[in-house]
């Protein structure tokens, strides 16, 4: 009897039942329903842009959407945004292209999304969030974190959601140091200088977070591959570039004028650069990944580093700059082994053949334009269109590297097929075979690598295409298809 009233109590606190939500239209309320299905990175997604969209107006169902979409966030696939290859046509930036859909970015969106409605829980969320794990990366392989979604998110938790009574108590102090405190990787340590120097705090209060941070600093190694993807903007104030005499340089990371230092560096500079020195050594001495190794260049942390000396004490009489020697890699660690695409027999004839149906493979000065409406309904170009879907119909995955080459690359070019075909059959055939392709790899893909091919189809102006993914069987597609008609109305 205890038990069940216990249980009856908990039922009844519960925010299911405690708080009865006002009924919704069918359209959004469809949405969510179908939403809550799916694969939790693109049921978080969704559920944000619905409360984030005009559809949904009920402060209570906001707060629902974000709740629910932070506990699914959580479970996303990819962990938090990473770096792919250096060409954007490769199996590994596609995979991890910039659509969202990473747990970390997914949950502090919804982070930010309470901060507008519930500062406080918004707090209380931003806790929750495990602190980003950083793995050893080798310089074969690519991945390399990036994590500034959730030290961006921090600052505005940190300007918004303390109360003055907390920041008597000194609470929001006392949050930063936390996070430095949980510093483990060269990819915790690049955002973590941006946090501390464009806070608004006092002196005293940054040269406590400074000593703290450069405390953990002397302990902190990475590898290789994570160093190098998080050495840009390490150094608090960015060495200029060099533009012609009288052309003003480009804002460095902390604002201040041409030849000055901002006083924030400027009082923290004796605990930060003996610490913030030793720590760049450490790692440019050390092995070095190929494409990081410049030939007679130092690297962007040494060069910062060294004008940030060199403004400070022009004399070197207290702070010396990197030297050549000192910024000498041990040895070349290797790279990552590429995935371009476009490079098979097969997929050089089918992106010829897109160029042409695109412009005619025109290269002549005056002639670089793209078919017209009435140019793509000739027959000439409907041969040609003819031709380059036959291509792509009879491209074999044994024909690539990987399965993951063959999809992207095929979905992309059956997607541009129905762009540029005019309305009619030819159209209708180029996308009834995009939509198969998209649906039937959606099961053996990596999502995000799948929603990447998918691109902005879902948000397209063009009813007729938004119509084609809304009746998909795939439910992914279709949501997001419905949802665009939905925001857009």
């Amino acid at each position: 009897m205890i038990k069940t009233l216990g249980a009856l109590i908990l039922l009844l606190l519960s925010p299911a039942v405690a708080q009865e939500l006002p009924p919704l239209p069918p359209d959004p309320m469809g949405l969510i329903q179908e939403a809550r299905a799916l694969a939790p990175e693109f049921s978080a997604d969704i559920l944000l842009r619905l409360e984030g969209s005009r559809a949904i107006a009920d402060s209570a169902w906001k707060r629902r959407l974000i709740e629910d979409a932070f506990k699914a966030g959580g479970r996303a696939e990819l962990p938090y945004r990473k770096a792919g290859e250096e060409t954007t046509d490769a199996r590994a930036s596609r995979a991890y292209w910039d659509n969202g859909l990473e747990a970390l970015t997914l949950q502090t969106r919804a982070v930010e999304a309470m901060l507008e409605l519930d500062s406080q829980r918004a707090r209380a969320m931003f806790e929750e969030i495990s602190k980003p794990q950083v793995p050893a990366l080798s310089c074969r392989e690519t991945g390399a974190p990036n994590l500034s979604a959730y030290y961006q998110t921090a600052a505005k938790i940190f300007a918004r959601a303390f109360t003055a009574e907390q920041r008597e108590k000194i609470e929001h102090i006392q949050f930063l140091k936390r996070l430095i405190g949980q510093m483990e990787s060269p990819a915790h340590v690049t955002p973590t200088v941006r946090l501390i120097f464009t806070a608004a705090m006092t002196s005293d209060e940054r040269q406590e977070l400074v000593s703290d941070f450069a405390g953990m600093l002397w302990r902190i190694s990475g590898s290789a591959r994570i160093f190098g993807s998080a050495s840009f903007q390490l150094v608090p104030v960015s060495a200029p570039p060099r533009l012609p005499p009288g052309v003003r340089a480009a804002a460095p990371m902390l604002e201040s004028e041409p030849g000055q230092l901002p006083p924030q560096v400027v009082a923290t500079a004796p605990t930060l650069l003996p610490a913030l020195r030793a720590y760049i050594v450490r790692h440019v001495s050390g092995p070095r990944c190929n494409e990081d190794i410049r030939p007679n260049q130092l690297p962007t942390p040494v060069s910062d580093f060294n004008y940030l000396v060199s403004a400070f004490d022009p004399a070197a009489s207290t702070y010396k700059p990197i030297s050549q020697d000192e910024a000498k890699p041990a040895n070349n660690a290797g790279t990552y082994e590429r995935h371009t695409w476009w490079q098979s027999d097969r997929s050089k004839q089918v992106l010829d053949a897109l160029k042409w149906l695109n412009h005619g493979n025109r290269n002549l000065p005056g002639e670089a334009r793209f078919f017209t409406l009435e140019e793509r309904q000739t027959e000439e170009w409907n041969s040609h269109f003819v031709d380059a879907l036959r291509l792509v119909e009879g491209w074999k995955q044994s024909e690539e590297s990987a399965p993951e080459d063959w999809f992207g690359m095929v979905s992309e070019a059956y997607q541009l097929l129905a762009e540029k075909a005019p309305p009619g059959r030819q159209r209708e055939a180029a996308m009834t075979r995009y939509l198969n392709v998209m649906e039937t790899y959606y099961a053996s893909t990596s999502h995000n690598l799948w929603f990447t091919q998918l691109k902005g189809q879902w948000r397209s102006k063009d009813p007729w295409i938004v119509e084609q993914l809304s009746t998909s069987a795939n439910p992914v597609m279709s949501v997001y298809a419905r949802l665009n008609k939905l925001i857009a109305e």
